[in-house]
């Protein structure tokens, strides 16, 4: 993700103001907005940079804004004592959705102009990397949950391939010809694993989405779910419809009579997961069907 310029901001938690983001974090100086005239407005400006309208002019041309002085690194308009910009949040640290200009679900001045895609209400969207880390992490994490409920089967595949592999080797000893490979006995194998699996990732992907707006891998990566036009956790049946649009190749490969056209199943998964990277608003198709978008940050609870 592009890092928003250095610069002075809206501050998110007081419009009146603004506030200095140093390119990281935001810091403690502010400045209230004296002017919505644009060439006095330090939005966006370099650290330190006196805007045009507080330069050194010829006599006469200074106009009715009257003088202008520089306090603590940044051009205010020349205050009284006790005026200066008040202290921000303590630690320098703003608990927000992006840590950054416009985290707060509130469009800022200077940050939709850099071309970073964000929500309606200014929350920046997430890249396509982190959406592929999160689905490995939760992959990874759903597999050791349903262990317990797939060792047999499991067991039962892995003695289907030695006593498979153990007939290859004795063929190739003697030099005949490789048996025919146990498709079918691997297959009824493997079945019970596939829908235990797919069950328990159902499960855990609605469950989790509806009630915190991420499951566990994106909470690691920093990333959540939520309506498009609405923060929190998306409700109910648009997770359904999400989940369903998403898993859908999954599900349907799995049903033994369809198995000659699962290739085609799998061809749309992975066009749907590749679909953020040239989509402007960065959904994929379940998330067009669903009205939802993967954000930064995590979700509001909702109020009980």
């Amino acid at each position: 993700m592009t890092q928003q310029p250095a610069g002075w901001y809206d501050d998110p938690q007081d419009p009146a103001q603004l506030r200095y983001w140093d390119g990281v974090i935001w810091s403690s100086h502010v400045s209230p907005k004296v002017s919505p005239a644009v060439e006095q407005s330090t939005i966006g400006m370099p650290y330190g940079v006196i805007p045009a309208a507080a330069r050194p002019q010829s006599p006469g041309s200074q106009g009715a804004q009257g003088p202008r002085t520089v306090q603590d690194g940044f051009a205010s308009p020349q205050q009284g004592p006790g005026q200066q910009g008040q202290q921000g949040h303590a630690g320098n640290e703003w608990p927000a959705y992006g840590q950054g200009p416009g985290a707060l679900g509130q469009p800022t001045q200077g940050w939709q102009s850099q071309g970073l895609a964000t929500t309606p209400d200014g929350v920046v969207l997430s890249g396509w990397w982190k959406r592929v880390l999160a689905r490995i992490l939760d992959g990874f994490i759903v597999w050791i949950l349903a262990l317990p409920f797939t060792y047999t089967a499991l067991k039962r595949t892995v003695v289907v391939f030695n006593d498979y592999l153990q007939q290859v080797i004795t063929a190739a000893d003697a030099g005949s010809a490789a048996p025919v490979q146990p498709t079918a006995e691997l297959t009824s194998a493997l079945m019970p694993v596939t829908l235990t699996m797919l069950v328990f990732y159902l499960v855990y992907e609605i469950g989790f989405l509806t009630w915190r707006g991420a499951t566990p891998g994106r909470m690691i990566v920093g990333i959540s779910v939520r309506l498009r036009d609405t923060a929190g956790p998306p409700p109910l049946a648009a997770v359904v419809k999400r989940t369903a649009v998403k898993e859908g190749g999954s599900i349907l490969g799995a049903v033994p009579f369809l198995a000659a056209v699962s290739p085609l199943f799998s061809l749309f998964s992975l066009i749907d997961d590749l679909w953020p990277l040239w989509d402007p608003k960065k959904q994929a198709i379940h998330d067009k069907v669903a009205a939802t978008n993967v954000v930064v940050g995590p979700q509001p609870r909702r109020r009980a």
